[in-house]
């Protein structure tokens, strides 16, 4: 909101400007109200223009509030999505290893949405009515001190209630984003894969998951909904009270003549507008809440710690040679080395093929090359430097990389073997189709076996075993 402070300052003015119109209005109907019937027609001449005025404000005012809370909104959006996309680009290989790509689209997309609306509709009305409430407190206490300190008595029990219902909204919100977010990763696994989900005629298997989260989705909605709902009857309950009490010794005054007619109405009418400014207010702390949540995930993500470059050395032209010095990778501190005490000279303009079983660490050791990941003992050298003192962008200027293609999906190595129209194939020919591929051993060597869960598109299994 820092950069638009200005534009943010001529919101306010205009939300000032309608807020200050309802009491306008009030105060031209009064004096006439209590003079009813004795009032000359020259008196009331400048009553139409009043009112047409007062309206013209009212619309300048609104223009410029909701027009430029909605621009500020659209920027906020904007920078954050910006801001989040290009942090995405500096993230290292390990945090896509350990993230779902479904989850930071929604990120980027769902959440950075839910701060505009914050940022736009729900400020909006929360000043708005904030100072319309102000100006209909003040003139309440204005015409009849008295009876608006009977209001003052329900304001800790309305506060007591939002207060309440935002906490419970916040912890729904929350959940509805979790699963936006597990929707995403669903749908975008079955569009990213869909040549697979139409050979092995995967596409009802695909349609469970997708209305499996969809339902799920719905299930968090509908209690975010039932939770935002309950505001408005619990606060309207509580003020119908204050407004009894207050409406029982209006009357009664007003039966000693203690004020005229036209103070009565105008003061009911202000008091019907300050409810009806409460209840908006209370609607509106579900978008708040929305916003909150999502403006809490967008910046976590911003705050993931970037791919880091200790590299000092920048470099021409190589000639090539890669060096492995007792190279050993663990992704995992209990889990085995992926590599162990590796020692590799490849020669400028030389071709090595990597030959050996699934998990054998083939990808590995090609991944440590570009710097995708550091050793976690021994050093890489190439033309030897060390491959830590070079900068990433310059050492990966050097390399080409063609990659395997996998299209494995988040669920047990079992579904991903007996996929689509094989799916309730019997575990003996599974196991079968495994050995067949040569895959058998290392998925005996997972710790669920044939239950693990092999992460998006196979993140949790190395390229060859994938």
């Amino acid at each position: 909101m820092r950069p638009y402070r200005a534009i943010f300052g001529l919101c306010t003015v205009g939300m000032l400007v309608v807020a200050s119109t309802d009491v306008m209005m009030l105060r031209i109907v009064q004096p006439m109200l209590n003079e009813f019937g004795t009032v000359g027609t020259e008196a009331t001449l400048y009553l139409p223009i009043a009112i047409v005025g007062v309206f013209v404000l009212r619309g300048i005012g609104s223009y410029i509030s909701e027009y430029g809370l909605a621009w500020i909104g659209s920027r906020i959006v904007f920078d954050l999505r910006c801001e989040a996309s290009d942090h995405l680009l500096r993230m290292p290989t390990s945090f896509y290893d350990a993230t779902s790509a479904g989850f930071l689209l929604s990120k980027v997309t769902f959440d950075a949405q839910q701060v505009a609306a914050a940022a736009s509709e729900a400020v909006t009305v929360s000043i708005r009515n904030t100072l319309t409430i102000a100006f209909m407190l003040a003139y309440l206490l204005y015409i009849n001190w008295q009876l608006t300190l009977i209001a003052f008595a329900a304001f800790p029990f309305v506060a007591l209630t939002i207060r309440q219902i935002n906490k419970r909204l916040r912890r729904v919100t929350g959940l509805v984003q979790e699963r936006t977010a597990a929707l995403t990763h669903v749908l975008e696994e079955a569009i990213a894969a869909h040549r697979v989900v139409k050979v092995f005629g995967g596409e009802k298997y695909e349609s469970d998951r997708l209305r499996a989260a969809s339902n799920r989705l719905r299930l968090a909605m509908a209690k975010q909904s039932a939770a935002a709902a309950l505001g408005t009857p619990i606060n309207q309950i509580i003020v119908s009270f204050a407004v009894g009490v207050i409406l029982w010794v209006a009357v009664r005054q007003s039966t000693d003549r203690s004020y005229g007619a036209g103070d009565f109405v105008t003061y009911v009418l202000a008091l019907l507008n300050l409810l009806n400014q409460l209840k908006t207010l209370s609607n509106v702390t579900a978008t708040v809440q929305r916003g909150l949540v999502a403006a809490a995930s967008v910046f976590a993500l911003i705050d993931e710690p970037p791919e880091v470059d200790t590299g000092t050395v920048d470099l021409g032209r190589v000639r090539g040679e890669i060096r492995f010095e007792h190279v050993t990778k663990r992704y995992d501190p209990e889990a085995p080395a992926a590599l162990s005490d590796v020692d590799l000279v490849i020669a400028p303009g030389e071709s090595v093929a990597l030959v050996g079983p699934s998990g054998g660490g083939k990808t590995t050791l090609v991944n440590l090359i570009p710097h995708f990941y550091a050793p976690t003992e021994g050093r890489l050298l190439l033309d030897g430097r060390d491959l830590a003192t070079i900068h990433l962008k310059e050492l990966r200027r050097q390399i080409a990389l063609v990659s395997q293609d996998i299209v494995l999906f988040n669920d047990t190595i079992a579904a991903n073997i007996a996929y689509g129209m094989m799916a309730g194939a019997p575990r003996e020919a599974i196991e079968r189709a495994a050995e067949a591929a040569n895959a058998l051993e290392f998925i005996r060597m997972q710790p669920e076996g044939f239950d693990a869960i092999v992460g998006e598109r196979g993140i949790r299994l190395s390229g060859g075993q994938g």
